[in-house]
């Protein structure tokens, strides 16, 4: 199974080249914690090192605290705080503040596929300012959809999403600017760690470049 996810991954990143899009391609790793507070509440801590320029170079650098509240096996809502270290066009690292909330409902499970829908809105802050409109936060609503399938008998979960950016702060002529759509497997040991690879397609309106191939590493813990 793992040997046939790689070769999708593999096919994905030549099929984008053999189109001739102009693309870039990156690395993003990322490190994932959660732990149980109370009942139902748990505290989650995201961080990721990115890359860009055929994985050369570091662009962005973040860490991220949140709350998350589960209602029930279907229902979970949370809140979080986003500090990031982003390269901009002075080819130096400036910060930037993000906060969101996102609302996520899964469908209970069929023929062992789960389907999650995960719903946030985002505000974030520039202080490298260029430009006077970078001055004005930009408010984004994202909506992501999921397909997982567990494995039966191994503790594998291959899945793919896609997820579509919208502005709300200044809205324009696209009803959609971004997209992210990815494919994946996950393994967890121990019932604790979970060890992840992933290709993820980038294509904007909005930004540069407007096509881009990733590949993410991931790992998470269950404190």
């Amino acid at each position: 199974m793992i040997r046939k996810i790689l070769a999708i991954i593999t096919a994905l990143l030549l099929s984008s080249v053999l189109t001739g899009q102009k693309t870039d391609y990156g690395i993003w790793y990322e490190v994932k914690a959660d732990k149980d507070i109370w009942k139902g509440l748990r505290f989650d801590l995201e961080a990721s090192v990115r890359t860009d320029q055929n994985a050369a170079r570091v662009e962005t650098i973040y860490v991220e605290p949140g709350l998350r509240y589960k209602f029930n096996d279907y229902l979970a809502a949370g809140l979080y705080y986003r500090l990031t270290e982003q390269l901009e066009k002075d080819d130096q690292f400036h910060i930037r503040h993000r906060w969101f909330a996102q609302v996520k409902g899964t469908v209970p499970s069929f023929y062992r596929f789960t389907l999650a829908v995960r719903y946030r809105i985002q505000e974030q802050f520039k202080t490298y300012i260029e430009e006077p409109e970078d001055e004005v936060p930009v408010w984004y609503q994202r909506v992501r959809f999921e397909l997982g399938y567990d494995i039966k008998g191994i503790p594998l979960m291959p899945y793919i999403n896609t997820e579509l950016h919208g502005l709300l702060s200044e809205p324009n002529e696209y009803t959609v600017d971004k997209w992210r759509s990815m494919i994946g497997i996950e393994y967890t040991l121990n019932k604790k760690h979970t060890f992840g690879i992933e290709y993820i397609y980038n294509e904007s309106r909005v930004t540069k470049p407007a096509y881009m191939n990733l590949i993410g590493l991931t790992y998470s813990v269950s404190l």
